[in-house]
């Protein structure tokens, strides 16, 4: 995402250019607030087919050099489909951050990075610490920020993420807790998460950092576009289930 060198101004102008588009595509998380996942499916689908037919025709100079040869963009379209699998395996609330941290931190980074960054990270040079920085900070502000926007939303959710919270909170009690309890529980014990706006915050940085720490990794054939946003909504995912069986095998907390 990052070079070593600094880049001349032509690729500061082509990467500023993309970056705006990157960050710009967060719009499409407002209507969250109202609408179901099927609307993220859906944008997600089209989106899809708009980088692999319309962006190289009409966007060519948002494109780097070696995409330019292939006629696509490989980021581009992990960038939709790391959408589509948010929306079906996570809650609502909890996809909408991951689309935030996807859109906006991604492209915080890469900017940021490639116009100030001069220190890069001892274990990944081409990546910078202003980049990581840029990265952890934007993504606990703006998953922060979609989580409490969509809060409301959790119908909207998928009947899947609700499945898979329900195992991530089965397998938190040693499989002792029946799986279909789990399930039926999921609602009101994220629910009761979602109420606590200070939480939510320090949920975030926490899962940001994670995220941005294997993020920061050298790991070439996994796309940022896919490991940043899925491991931001995993972490947070896992630290809301924590909360929550606190709240459950806490009488205090729980009344």
């Amino acid at each position: 995402m990052e070079k070593i060198s600094q880049p001349p101004i032509e690729e500061l102008f082509q990467e500023s250019y993309r970056q705006v588009l990157h960050i710009g595509f967060a719009l499409f998380i407002i209507p969250l607030r109202w609408f179901g996942f099927w609307y993220a499916i859906e944008i997600a689908i089209f989106a899809f087919f708009w980088n692999l037919i319309i962006m190289p025709r009409w966007f060519k100079d948002s494109f780097r050099p070696l995409e330019k040869q292939k006629g696509y963009s490989t980021g581009m379209l992990v960038y939709p489909i790391s959408i589509l699998v948010m929306a079906v395996i996570f809650p609502l609330p909890i996809m909408a951050a991951g689309w935030a941290v996807l859109s906006v931190s991604d492209g915080f980074a890469t900017l940021f990075g490639k116009l100030l960054g001069k220190r890069h990270l001892p274990w990944n040079k081409n990546k910078t610490w202003i980049g990581t920085f840029s990265f952890w900070i934007s993504a606990a502000i703006f998953g922060w920020l979609a989580i409490m926007w969509t809060a409301k939303n959790m119908d909207g959710s998928s009947i899947f993420s609700h499945q898979f919270t329900g195992w991530l909170m089965y397998a938190r009690v040693y499989f002792l807790w029946p799986i279909s309890e789990a399930t039926a529980h999921i609602e009101f014990f994220l629910s009761y998460s979602l109420q606590d706006p200070y939480f939510l915050l320090v949920a975030s940085f926490i899962a940001a950092a994670g995220a941005a720490m294997i993020e920061s990794l050298p790991i070439a054939k996994l796309d940022d576009n896919l490991v940043a946003p899925l491991c931001f909504s995993l972490f947070i995912l896992l630290i809301f289930t924590y909360e929550s069986l606190y709240v459950l095998y806490n009488p205090i907390v729980g009344q």
